[in-house]
């Protein structure tokens, strides 16, 4: 059994990206969530626990304690990326690497959703490729056999290496690891009830501007990573989710549909319809994951159907 771990490892695990990466390379990300910004060297002191490799994810949250510290993020951040997604290289400056994360459509970049983020928290030669699970928990700890732990957030995606029966053996851009079975799903079957019972899963988690991990959700963060769940990729932000999908009226609206607010020209809000003139949303930087009646005023532009039947 031994020797059969090794040699997993050997044909799995994937190289530290460091300087080599050069634009139209493909690369993994190689932390539990990776925080995308506007710019390189962006990030303030405050920052820094987001910064390394691994990411201290609960230190960074505890700096971002206060609505003013959130708010700051609002013009700072793109996006975040799960650990294993996968980028194209866009550019590089020094240590940062602009990238763009192929799973999270945008019609900035046909790359994908495009941020900087250090080329530490990347590798190369990780292969996605196979049958893989997601994590259902809103968090679960990967067992590396190099003794590494990694927390991962709901929403992360690996391919399986074996099915036991209290721990799943995975493939990871740092080698095979195990993770408890209870903790991964394969794609759930995309339901209007389903969507709306993982969204409520975050009820009381704090909003946080580019979220999309169980560290933080902002509006069309947490959409687009309960979508995933259901192994449905859609647009990553707002106004694209908004011109995408099928417009349905009020009087047509189920479970699972999509709520949008903003100016003609520009949805900047969503939240999920949840029945009976409920919503499911991740509000702003003040509040949190919360379950509040629709409000039907003037900036509600409509909703759009995602699912099927």
């Amino acid at each position: 059994m031994r020797c059969l771990a090794v040699t997993l490892v050997a044909l799995a695990f994937a190289a530290p990206a460091g300087a080599t990466l050069e634009p139209g390379d493909r690369a993994t990300i190689d932390v539990a969530v990776a925080t995308l910004w506007k710019a390189p060297n962006l990030a303030r002191a405050i920052d820094h626990p987001s910064l390394t490799n691994p990411v201290d994810l609960d230190a960074w949250n505890r700096n971002l304690s206060t609505t003013e510290s959130r708010v700051w993020l609002d013009a700072h951040v793109q996006t975040q990326a799960l650990y294993a997604q996968t980028v194209t290289v866009l550019a590089r400056s020094g240590r940062w690497v602009k990238v763009a994360v192929r799973d999270e459509p945008d019609p900035q970049d046909p790359h994908g959703y495009p941020g900087w983020l250090p080329a530490s928290q990347l590798r190369t030669g990780y292969d996605e490729t196979g049958p893989g699970l997601t994590v259902v928990a809103r968090t679960a700890v990967l067992r590396l056999t190099s003794g590494r732990m990694l927390t991962l957030s709901y929403g992360t995606r690996l391919p399986i290496v074996l099915a036991a029966s209290e721990r799943t053996v995975v493939r990871s851009p740092d080698g095979v690891g195990t993770i408890a079975k209870a903790a991964l799903a394969p794609s759930l079957h995309p339901s209007g009830a389903s969507i709306v019972a993982q969204a409520k899963r975050f009820l009381g988690l704090h909003y946080l501007w580019g979220g999309l991990s169980a560290w933080g959700f902002d509006c069309s963060g947490l959409v687009w990573d309960v979508f995933r769940m259901h192994g449905l990729t859609i647009p990553r932000d707002a106004d694209p989710q908004f011109h995408h999908g099928t417009a349905v009226t009020r009087a047509q609206l189920r479970a699972g549909d999509l709520l949008f607010w903003g100016s003609p020209s520009y949805a900047d809000h969503v939240a999920i319809y949840a029945g009976n003139g409920l919503m499911v949303e991740a509000p702003d930087s003040a509040h949190s994951v919360r379950v509040v009646p629709v409000r039907w005023d003037r900036w509600y532009l409509g909703a759009r159907r995602y699912l099927s039947g």
